[in-house]
């Protein structure tokens, strides 16, 4: 790991020079029905003498594998020991930060990704296997985000696959940003491949957590993008479009935000109209008809019950 430089995202980091040019362009890889999206990779070294950054939080998920040394990763009040060879999924927005302790400093291969899907699938592979877009699911939509201890030959290679990265990036050869992607979709393949063989993976993807919220955010989308559709979105076909029964979406939703479902799009509607009102440009009967009620009746008395005082109060004179 040659021809460290400081990293322009946090100059405490060293990275190898020339190595966020590597994400310039765009990075898409498919994951059966799921988008996976790189945004920016970093190899940073952490010398055993170097004060602890505050904790702080990114705006995508992040994976992270750990090389060679050891410390703490804390992630809000909880505290992990991480030792070489442990793969961490930190989802986006979790406040986390770094403790090194080892002697000779630690090595943290970070990739910062997001996923995208118009459906919410979670199938498993030709062989019964998770799938690798369920195992990264399963991890980022956690409630308590945890390290795996992956198994010395895995370490192997992805360490190895490391290495053949950071060569190709000192020798930028013809070719060598082609070379470096595909690189780094094999660490994905390798990194989602050894967490699932790590102890205590199992136990996890069993859980329904991830799976009741992955649905939930996948409903409440629907709602958002087609709150004012005519015919309207109905329940039974936001079950479909979500691989769930509509009594169990409305249990899911119910559980993760509070709602039921047809409570969820009546909020979604009823704020849309009062944004129309409020940039002053249409009356009550329009902003009731765009934001999707067919009833300017209940849509009145469905206004005022939310949020306090009638729709006309905000509405243009007309």
């Amino acid at each position: 790991m040659k021809r460290l430089v400081s990293s322009p995202v946090d100059p405490r980091w060293l990275i190898p020079e020339g190595w966020e040019a590597v994400l310039s362009a765009e990075l898409a890889y498919r994951l059966g029905d799921w988008l996976l999206r790189l945004w920016q990779i970093q190899l940073n070294q952490h010398p055993p003498d170097e004060p602890s950054a505050p904790q702080h939080a990114h705006p995508r998920h992040q994976l992270l594998y750990y090389p060679r040394g050891e410390g703490q990763l804390t992630t809000g009040n909880r505290r992990h020991q991480v030792t070489a060879g442990s793969v961490f999924l930190l989802p986006a927005g979790c406040r986390h930060r770094f403790d090194g302790r080892a002697e000779g400093g630690t090595t943290c291969f970070a990739l910062e990704f997001s996923l995208e899907s118009a459906t919410p699938s979670v199938s498993t592979s030709p062989a019964g296997e998770p799938s690798e877009a369920a195992i990264l699911l399963s991890l980022v939509h956690t409630g308590r985000a945890r390290p795996f201890l992956i198994q010395p030959q895995d370490q192997e290679r992805l360490d190895r696959c490391i290495e053949e990265l950071v060569r190709e990036n000192e020798r930028r050869e013809t070719g060598f940003t082609t070379l470096i992607q595909a690189r780094l979709l094999e660490f994905v393949g390798l990194c989602l491949r050894a967490t699932q063989r790590a102890e205590g993976f199992r136990q996890h993807f069993r859980h329904t957590e991830w799976r009741h919220r992955l649905v939930a955010d996948r409903a409440l989308a629907l709602i958002r993008e087609e709150s004012a559709r005519q015919p309207e979105l109905t329940l039974a076909e936001a079950g479909r479009r979500c691989a769930a029964s509509p009594n169990h979406l409305n249990r899911i939703l119910k559980k993760e935000t509070g709602q039921t479902f047809h409570q969820a799009l009546l909020r979604r509607r009823l704020e849309v109209a009062r944004a129309l009102l409020e940039e002053g440009r249409i009356n009550c009967t329009e902003a009731a008809l765009e934001a999707g009620f067919n009833d300017s009746n209940y849509f009145s008395r469905a206004f005022r019950k939310l949020f306090g005082h009638r729709p006309s109060d905000l509405a243009r004179n007309g």
